[in-house]
C-alpha cells in the first residue's frame, strides 16, 4: 500500500532521441552507487574537458541490471563522440518510445517511481525494452535540499 502523502507519479510516452554521450560502465555493488557516480562524473568531466567538449545536457545514470550487484553506465551527453580516454568511452542513449517520469525529492524515493513505470507498463501491456537511465536535473552541490531535487527516468518500451 502506497504512503498517503506520497505523490503518484505521472507517466508521459515520449519519443526520445538518441544521444551521443561520454560514459563510464562497471558493474558495482548496489551500496557503492552513490560513491560511483561521483567517481564517474569526475572522470567523464575531466575527459571532456582534455578534449574541448562540453557537456549538452544533465548528467546520467543507466542502469543495464539492478540487483545486489548493478550494471551501471553513467556520465554526460556531448555533442560528438569523445575519444576514449583511460575508463571514460563514446557511447548512446537510444532514442525511441520511452515512459518518462519527472521525480521530485530525494533519490531515496526513486524506488517509487520507478515501482509506478513498472506498473503502468505492465497495465498497458508495454515491454521494458533496455535498462531506464535516470537524468539529473538538479544539482545537489549547488540545491542542498533534496525535497527540490528533480530527476527524470526514462525506460524504453516496445509498441504492444
Amino acid at each position: 500500500m502506497a504512503e498517503p502523502d506520497r505523490p503518484t507519479a505521472k507517466i508521459e510516452i515520449k519519443s526520445v532521441r538518441a544521444k551521443i554521450t561520454a560514459s563510464v560502465r562497471e558493474t558495482i555493488p548496489r551500496d557503492d552507487i552513490t560513491e560511483a557516480l561521483g567517481r564517474i562524473y569526475r572522470q567523464v568531466g575531466q575527459a571532456i574537458d582534455k578534449q574541448g567538449l562540453q557537456p549538452s545536457g544533465a548528467p546520467f545514470a543507466r542502469y543495464h541490471e539492478f540487483g545486489a550487484m548493478v550494471d551501471l553506465e553513467a556520465g554526460l551527453p556531448i555533442d560528438v563522440p569523445i575519444q576514449i580516454d583511460g575508463q571514460v568511452r563514446p557511447s548512446r542513449l537510444p532514442g525511441g518510445p520511452a515512459a518518462v517520469a519527472l521525480h521530485a525529492g530525494p533519490y531515496e524515493g526513486l524506488a517509487a517511481t520507478y515501482d509506478a513505470i513498472e506498473v503502468w507498463m505492465q497495465r498497458t501491456g508495454r515491454t521494458p525494452n533496455g535498462g531506464p537511465w535516470e537524468l539529473y536535473l538538479t544539482d545537489p552541490t549547488t540545491e542542498p535540499d533534496p525535497r527540490r531535487w528533480l530527476t527524470q527516468i526514462v525506460w524504453p518500451f516496445s509498441q504492444p
